[in-house]
């Protein structure tokens, strides 16, 4: 195993190259197919990613917490930045930033349930969208990113960072 050390330099010269990379291209790099270059490991990810822990949900004027769209995309948005992107990944994408094969869930205890939407995180089915044909990467290799903000204070309090594969090892999922 990586110490912690050499784990943040490799992840931050990844994260220098996406954020110039990114300043570059016209397009949102965050949308654009991975590359092999700059794709996080897990470990890279989880390094990048932890100072989001105690990280408030966003509310409106009255302190409610703001509805499922607008704090799923608050939150792709604040770990995007993490990882060197300079413009939000596109709302309702699979993966959310799929330069990095990465679904980002944020998960506010309204219901117990944690919706993994279209696709079942264990599937063995290649992810079937343009930007894959080449990779053909499949569902179980999509690397998850769950922050967990109970009621009644809405902070993240936990990070979950597994591969589709490791969550049907981890948490029931229903077929």
């Amino acid at each position: 195993m990586k110490s912690r050390q050499t784990l943040l330099a490799t992840a931050t010269k990844k994260k220098k190259l996406i954020y110039q990379t990114d300043l570059e291209d016209a397009n949102s790099l965050a949308n654009q197919a991975p590359s092999k270059e700059t794709l996080f490991t897990l470990e890279e990810l989880a390094i990048l990613t932890e100072n989001l822990m105690l990280i408030d949900a966003p509310t409106d004027a009255n302190g409610r917490i703001l509805e499922v769209r607008p704090k799923g995309h608050w939150f792709e948005f604040e770990v995007a930045k993490r990882l060197g992107y300079n413009y939000p990944p596109g709302g309702g994408l699979f993966p959310d930033i799929r330069h990095q094969a990465l679904e980002i869930k944020h998960h506010t205890g309204k219901s117990i349930t944690v919706d993994f939407g279209r696709y079942h995180p264990g599937s063995d089915d290649v992810v079937n969208e343009t930007w894959n044909r080449q990779l053909q990467i499949k569902v179980k290799e999509i690397r998850y990113l769950i922050a967990l903000a109970p009621p009644p204070a809405f902070k993240v309090v936990t990070l979950i960072l597994l591969t589709g594969a490791q969550i049907i090892n981890v948490f029931g999922v229903s077929p």
